[in-house]
């Protein structure tokens, strides 16, 4: 079975019962040359204009392994503005920066697409509904989204997970578009997949109950390191996945970034969990994807 199958944008619509079955089989599908380098070169030189607007003198770090980032405000907060998220190795005890603040960046989150003009228009565009109309979302709800670095020799491990996990809704239907802004491989932590891994359960529950961040096993078992698909894309690519599937990336051992913006979406037919921790305040409500 060839697991690194990929379809062409311009060939979307010829070419769709064979991407369904695809994705319908393996919980994910690329899409090459969907975006072309100019609008990647557009994302990325705003991504780090954003990061040059950060004039905060320290910070908490971010890592999957520690977590110590889900007890601050500027998690939450991140939930309806752009926050900014440094690497935790790359933060001092003291929380001050030990390099100029680009290089020590992890992500950007979570609402860069209702904050950010240009983000806004990328994650809108016409490219993109004519992707999300593949899918089985009937009320597509764009409801976060993420500026992931993956700067050289610094950007960090993603440990095995599924984006449902944090993302419920009763029944499922968390979906993520992984935009690839350079090109990714296997040297500077390309996503990795578990094909047909979006079939099991979910495994783990990532809550906010009464002010707090409560994780819970669903399932007492972790992924192993067998059958994984390492998914190396072309600058522009987009990796579509459900919310389901177990995903990794590992640190950046190379010496070029691995840029990517991530969004999230659900159906607004489903019930999304008021225990979810991404929640928007009455005044600035989910917007309707409309396509």
């Amino acid at each position: 079975m060839n697991y690194l199958q990929k379809f062409e944008f311009a060939n979307l619509n010829k070419d769709k019962p064979n991407v369904l079955d695809f994705y319908r089989k393996f919980g994910y599908v690329i899409i090459e040359n969907v975006f072309e380098q100019k609008h990647c070169d557009d994302m990325k030189k705003r991504a780090y204009f954003l990061v040059e607007k950060d004039h905060s003198s320290n910070t908490i770090g971010f890592s999957l392994k520690k977590n110590k980032h889900h007890t601050s405000n500027n998690f939450l907060s991140s939930a309806y503005k752009i926050n900014n998220f440094y690497e935790d190795k790359m933060i001092n005890k003291d929380g001050t920066f030990k390099d100029k603040k680009i290089n020590c960046i992890s992500k950007l989150g979570h609402c860069l697409h209702d904050v950010d003009l240009i983000f806004k228009k990328y994650s809108y565009h016409d490219r993109i509904k004519k992707i999300i109309k593949l899918t089985n979302l009937s009320k597509p709800i764009l409801n976060q989204s993420s500026y992931i670095f993956k700067q050289p020799l610094v950007g960090g491990e993603y440990l095995w997970h599924q984006d449902s996990t944090y993302l419920l809704t009763n029944p499922l239907s968390c979906l993520a578009l992984w935009i690839a802004i350079d090109d990714a491989n296997e040297k500077n932590g390309c996503l990795v997949v578990k094909p047909s891994s979006h079939k099991e359960k979910i495994r783990k529950r990532v809550k906010y109950i009464k002010g707090k961040i409560i994780k819970e096993n669903l399932v007492n078992k972790e992924w192993d390191e067998t059958n994984n698909i390492s998914l190396s894309v072309k600058t522009g690519s987009i990796i579509i996945f459900d919310g389901s599937l177990a995903h990794k990336s590992s640190e950046n051992f190379s010496n070029h970034s691995r840029n990517t913006y991530v969004m999230h979406f659900f159906d607004n037919n489903c019930k999304y969990s008021t225990e979810n921790w991404l929640q928007r305040p009455v005044n600035f409500p989910f917007k309707n994807f409309r396509l």
